[in-house]
């Protein structure tokens, strides 16, 4: 066979983190950070890593390939993650590396005839298994779709436009954040009616990124955050822990809105603003509480197959 070259988008969740969990709804975003997968053919099967840890994405390719029904496929595969970490100290940034990887692999493995919802499952369902049945699957529908969508558990993601006038900075804390641990103490703790409280701002906030007005949807923002607050207090999972609760604190009424990003405790955060320049200036104060202002933006392109991979 020829070269198939695949690749998918990283993904940073903007509203819906945990409560997604309990069937609420996630609104995430695709940014320019792709995984990208190259298979050739050979006799033996080889892969070879690029980037992050190779056992882990060697048992990722398997869990993708189990999912595929592909268990005896024999090639050369390099998967590449490199744009996931940051190039001095190789600490992730939490974007969702194992999620865009599996969409990449699923696209690149399966037939080329396999339609868009047999994939979108085939990639949900390995990394699930990769994550040992954790996990909403927002990542990977992220991945999957490109731009900015809000995600349902079991639906397809509903493709959403951008806010005219919403500006935003992605803010890196330079500290890798342990999601599968919060995940575990969220599942040990019972629901309480924080958790219940966020489940329904979370459902309202998702209403403001559909109906996509700036001003209302940032309004919107700071009740969001003020329970989520509480949400984590109650089942302490350390949301605003490595320094994003110093930048949570920033937070103007009208100008600007901070929020960590996902499992947060370090990782991603994001600014939002429909003034361009309180977002700079907000962005300037992060630099200063030791954050890394990102080159990121949205990216509007979710997986490709072929010449339009990068």
């Amino acid at each position: 066979m020829s070269s198939i070259m695949s690749s998918a988008p990283g993904k940073v969740v903007l509203a819906g983190e945990y409560v997604v969990l309990d069937g609420a709804p996630a609104v995430s975003m695709a940014v320019n950070r792709r995984a990208a997968v190259t298979l050739d053919a050979a006799d033996e099967l080889s892969v070879h890593c690029e980037g992050l840890d190779g056992n882990t994405d060697l048992r990722l390719f398997d869990c993708v390939r189990h999912a595929l029904h592909a268990d005896q496929w024999c090639g050369s595969a390099c998967l590449d993650t490199r744009s996931f970490a940051d190039a001095d100290t190789g600490i992730k940034y939490g974007i969702g590396s194992s999620a865009a990887l599996a969409v990449a692999l699923a696209r690149a493995l399966a037939p080329s005839d396999i339609d868009d919802d047999s994939l979108l499952r085939v990639a949900l369902d390995a990394h699930q298994a990769f994550q040992h049945g954790s996990g909403s699957g927002v990542d990977v529908a992220t991945s999957f779709a490109g731009g900015l969508i809000e995600f349902r558990m079991g639906t397809r993601p509903r493709r959403l436009a951008w806010p005219d006038g919403l500006h935003s900075r992605l803010l890196w804390s330079g500290v890798a954040a342990n999601t599968p641990a919060r995940l575990t103490r969220l599942s040990e703790s019972e629901p309480g009616a924080s958790r219940n409280a966020l489940a329904g701002a979370a459902a309202e906030l998702a209403g403001k990124w559909v109906a996509a007005d700036a001003d209302d949807l940032l309004a919107s923002y700071h009740d969001y955050l003020h329970l989520l607050q509480q949400f984590d207090i109650d089942h302490r999972l350390g949301i605003f822990d490595a320094g994003h609760d110093a930048l949570a604190r920033l937070n103007s009424p009208s100008n600007t809105v901070y929020k960590p990003c996902g499992a947060g405790g370090g990782d991603i955060g994001i600014v939002l603003g429909t003034d361009p320049d309180a977002v700079r200036a907000f962005a300037s104060r992060a630099r200063s509480n030791g954050f890394c202002e990102l080159d990121m933006t949205l990216e509007p392109h979710g997986v490709l197959l072929g010449e339009d991979s990068p």
